[in-house]
């Protein structure tokens, strides 16, 4: 599945959720997910009524399990094209009303090995665009 928009991506983040939810009474659901070059590790929480995590892991088809991981690549694309910035994370909190947030990191983590790092010729692109764009 391609994905079109940024729109598009949080649906999937949301559709991930509520995957997990089951038959519980929630406040907030929250999908932090660390990005790197060509992979992503995803984490969820899920708050009762109560305000106890749900610890109990169910587990995601692999359709969508891919589908989050190409929508986390999606946005980490779309801000770089759009500020030159490149996140390293990003969570996205949903709530019972279908309201969501999304909050980005832009912190690249502790444990990332640099040696794997690579300069794509779109961030070269970008340097030489934004300095361009100074003169």
């Amino acid at each position: 599945m391609k994905i079109d928009d940024e729109n598009q991506a949080y649906r999937i983040f949301a559709n991930g959720l509520m995957a997990h939810l089951g038959n519980e009474y929630w406040k907030q659901m929250s999908n932090h997910v660390d990005i790197y070059e060509g992979m992503t590790q995803s984490s969820k929480v899920i708050i009762t009524i109560k305000g106890d995590k749900i610890d109990e892991y169910r587990e995601l088809s692999n359709e969508l399990l891919f589908l989050e991981h190409e929508a986390s690549l999606f946005l980490r694309n779309h801000i770089f094209n759009l500020t030159g910035e490149k996140i390293w994370g990003l969570t996205f909190n949903l709530y019972p009303n279908g309201k969501f947030e999304i909050e980005y990191d832009y912190d690249k983590s502790k444990d990332y090995e640099e040696t794997n790092e690579v300069i794509t010729g779109g961030e070269i692109n970008w340097t030489f665009k934004s300095d361009s764009l100074k003169s």
